[in-house]
């Protein structure tokens, strides 16, 4: 399998790709670059953790340091495009004080296209399917207990959260539940369905409702990377990169940063 590419910001005069020719960027174009889908893994994985002997509480804390693990990857890359502006503005014969802007501009352009194309929107997607897999699953068994206790974990997952996860997950949690009960709304219980399933055996009903999920979210990410990537550059084309750009002019031609 060829190593996953996320495109290159562009922004402006500064861009990195500029400042390296054809220098391999050890954060985009090599496995490291397999640490952004940490967070989509543990997701997908995270029925599958809470069914072994692992308790819940465990399985979650396993969920939020495969985040810190992203989070890691999308500092490291940050920096890694901040120096790279900073040395690119110095070359170019730049002030001290544009290099210093250089370097923010470039290290947040980073951070803001990663934290939407490896951080949120990815694990966002998965944790969706992974979820309507399931609710949708227990609700044609007609489980109203299990679909229960799935939802009431939502909530005290998002209440416990906590620092700048509790962040993520207070707005995609809320959008994700909405999700959910839009769901359950449309699903009625079937009982043809659950007759079905129940002649398997109560294992196979379990682990169909451990593995249908997995293997549904896993499935997706192959599908979304390139569209989330197209999609965080054109809001990024569209927003912050103008008025990085716009700042830098103005810059340029500032009495104090000569």
């Amino acid at each position: 399998m060829a190593t996953p590419r996320h495109h290159q910001p562009h922004q402006g005069s500064h861009h990195h790709q500029q400042a390296t020719g054809a220098a391999k960027d050890i954060y985009r174009d090599t496995p490291l670059r397999y640490l952004g889908y940490v967070n989509e893994l543990g997701e997908s994985f995270k029925d599958l953790l809470k069914a072994s002997s692992l308790t819940s509480n465990n399985a979650d804390g396993i969920v939020k340091h495969s985040y810190t693990a992203v989070g890691g990857y999308v500092a490291l890359d940050a920096f890694d495009k901040a120096v790279k502006g900073y040395r690119q503005s110095r070359n170019a014969g730049e002030s001290q004080g544009l290099q210093v802007l250089s370097a923010t501009t470039s290290g947040l352009d980073a951070a803001l296209f990663q934290y939407g194309a490896s951080y949120s929107i990815p694990a966002f997607l998965v944790a969706v399917t992974r979820d309507s897999l399931k609710l949708g699953l227990n609700r044609l068994l007609g489980k109203q207990k299990a679909v229960k206790e799935i939802l009431q974990h939502e909530i005290s997952h998002e209440i416990e959260a906590k620092g700048w996860y509790r962040f993520d997950q207070r707005w995609l949690g809320k959008l994700k539940k909405g999700i959910d009960d839009h769901l359950l709304q449309k699903l009625k219980p079937s009982q043809k369905f659950a007759e079905m399933v129940q002649k398997w055996g109560p294992k196979a009903e379990k682990n169909l409702c451990i593995a249908l999920p997995l293997i549904g979210s896993m499935a997706i990410i192959p599908f979304i990377v390139h569209p989330i990537d197209h999609g965080v550059n054109f809001v990024l084309d569209h927003s912050y990169r103008p008025l990085a750009k716009c700042l830098k002019q103005w810059a340029s031609g500032h009495s104090s940063l000569r």
